[in-house]
């Protein structure tokens, strides 16, 4: 199984995600499309940053960026380090969910990454963002402006 997961980059939060049991584009417009539901539909010129891999690089994402007004940006071939807060992501997900599990069937799978998202947007602290959770962040920026 393999899992897509779309973030805000400022505050962290998964705005969406989809599970799917091969790596493909229509995983990753499922994914935009639940960001961009999450965001109120208005995402116009927020950049979506990848990896250059297939999925990302596909007529359908492309299709889909153009169709919410995403601008793309990916890194150059063979370099990790503007995709190192992603990277952190997937191993905070795999060493405090994945490793610790064992799921018999795709439907435990995806509830249990259901779970550990609400988790990690509603309650888990994050370091970066003053020990706060990504919602209590956000909270934060919207009472300031």
């Amino acid at each position: 199984m393999f899992l897509c997961a779309i973030r805000d980059g400022h505050s962290r939060t998964v705005l969406g995600y989809s599970v799917a049991d091969h790596i493909n584009a229509e995983m990753v417009t499922t994914a935009i499309e639940a960001a961009v539901t999450a965001r109120g539909g208005d995402c116009r010129g927020t950049v979506l940053h990848s990896d250059r891999g297939g999925e990302y690089t596909a007529n359908l994402t492309t299709q889909a960026c153009f169709r919410h007004g995403l601008r793309r940006s990916m890194g150059a071939a063979g370099i990790c380090w503007d995709n190192s807060p992603a990277e952190s992501f997937w191993s905070t997900f795999k060493h405090e969910e994945f490793y610790r599990h064992v799921y018999g069937t795709k439907t435990e799978l995806v509830a249990a990454i259901d779970n550990w998202i609400r988790f990690y947007n509603s309650t888990r602290r994050h370091s970066k963002l003053g020990m706060r959770s990504p919602r209590d962040y956000e909270k934060s920026l919207r009472a300031a402006a």
